[in-house]
């Protein structure tokens, strides 16, 4: 257990090290600028990242240290699955599940980008280990945390709800409903609907807008692609890496832990059948990896599969980190370099106000860089938070605006007869103009 401790700590600090000294991406930098106008939930997505990178702002003369709240709550994942494995695996197994994810690309490396994923993973980790408790004990307080914990999870990120039909699945097929105090599934209910009411309250106020998003996105084409399928079995299956797919995928759980099966292939079986209706991306299943992972671990062949896929990912993790530090490297990928790029352009959020952008990407990063707010031009691309902030809507008769060359313009510049000056380029790619009317 010692050895185990060690471990977490140890990668904790290079997890806050790295993630102080990597600049904020654009995703993330969007959700910065949610923690500066807070709100009890917004469009794109419920606000628990957003009020992360709130209790970060005391960190942020620390380079990018904002991230520090979010990245330890996301850490705290590993925890949890001790808990939920200490008794039940031996310390060597449980040591392999470790490495696994701490050499995973998404729970590993990826843990150091703060989405709302980070928040809901611990969250359903932790209403796994509620869950089992509730049915081992049948106290009332394991079922009152399973429902904060699936309240709170669902102000981090939607995907929770199906925590619910892998539950249902598992009592049904497993033959665990004798194990079930009713009584306590109130008070599940009850608890959930009191902590999940932020998102709740807010969508009522805005017409169900996030919730409408959201399942649009999810499955939003009428014509079926095989891409989309065909694409999400293999990056599934290369994001587990292959040898502990097969693994998982072959390994004989126990009686006493098929609850492993039913919140591991569960999520990845849902998303498999909505890649019939459009495309996946890579990281939805996420909430599904530490237990497919640790269904893997009964495999007779895990501990040499697992030391080839440490081998693989982490030396993909120090090619990425040392692609980061790497000015030169860096234009080897646009996603690696747009955060530098964004950053070396803010210096013009002093020179020009008010500045908009054409992107909610480039407003945010422009904003957490220069620390000026700069905002996302109204209508200019598709409906985000931005559209909601009436800053969008420029209130002068003068206005700047820093865009891509090849961006348009919303329809409503023309129809207020609004003059434009191109007045300066800024590299091949990024242009400002000023906007005026008598």
């Amino acid at each position: 257990m010692k050895e185990l401790l060690r471990i977490w700590w140890v990668s904790l600090v290079v997890k806050l090290v790295l993630s102080a000294l990597i600049p904020l991406s654009a995703d993330e930098a969007y959700y910065w600028v949610w923690s500066q106008r807070p709100q009890l939930s917004y469009f794109d997505h419920p606000p628990l990242v957003s009020w992360l990178f709130y209790l970060g702002h005391i960190f942020e003369p620390l380079m990018h240290a904002v991230r520090w709240p979010a990245v330890i709550f996301g850490h705290l994942l590993i925890g949890i699955w001790i808990l939920l494995l200490k008794d039940r695996l031996p310390w060597d197994k449980i040591k392999i599940w470790i490495y696994l994810v701490l050499l995973s690309p998404l729970l590993g490396f990826g843990s150091l980008i703060v989405t709302p994923d980070l928040p809901v993973m611990t969250f359903w980790s932790l209403a796994l280990l509620l869950t089992v408790h509730a049915l081992e004990k049948k106290d009332l307080p394991s079922y009152l945390g399973l429902g904060i914990a699936l309240g709170l999870g669902f102000c981090a990120k939607y995907h929770i709800v199906l925590f619910v039909p892998c539950l249902l699945a598992y009592l049904t097929f497993e033959k665990r409903w004798k194990d079930v105090r009713f009584s306590g599934v109130f008070a599940t209910i009850i608890a959930g609907l009191i902590f999940s009411s932020p998102v709740i309250i807010w969508n009522a106020q805005n017409g169900f807008a996030s919730f409408e998003f959201q399942i649009k996105h999810g499955l939003e084409r009428t014509s079926y692609n095989p891409e989309w399928t065909v694409s999400y079995i293999l990056g599934q299956i290369l994001i587990l890496f292959p040898l502990i797919f097969w693994a998982a995928l072959r390994a004989h759980v126990p009686r006493n832990l098929r609850w492993l099966l039913y919140f591991g292939w569960g999520p990845l079986l849902f998303f498999l059948l909505t890649s019939f209706r459009a495309l996946v991306e890579a990281n939805w299943p996420i909430i599904a990896y530490p237990a497919v992972l640790a269904t893997a671990l009964f495999h007779q062949k895990i501990q040499k599969w697992a030391r080839v896929s440490v081998a693989f990912w982490g030396l993909i993790i120090v090619l990425v980190i040392s692609t980061l530090f790497t000015p030169s490297l860096r234009k080897l990928s646009d996603k690696v370099e747009e955060p530098y790029v964004f950053q070396k352009l803010s210096s013009i959020a002093y020179e020009y106000s008010p500045l908009y952008a054409s992107s909610y990407q480039m407003a945010s990063s422009l904003w957490y860089f220069s620390k000026v707010p700069v905002f996302k031009l109204k209508d200019i691309s598709r409906f985000d938070f931005f559209d909601t902030l009436p800053e969008a809507q420029p209130q002068g008769n003068v206005f700047y605006l820093v865009k891509r060359k090849t961006n348009g313009l919303p329809k409503w510049i023309s129809e207020q007869q609004w003059q434009m000056k191109e007045i300066k380029t800024i590299s091949p790619d990024f242009v400002v103009l000023e906007f005026t009317r008598p």
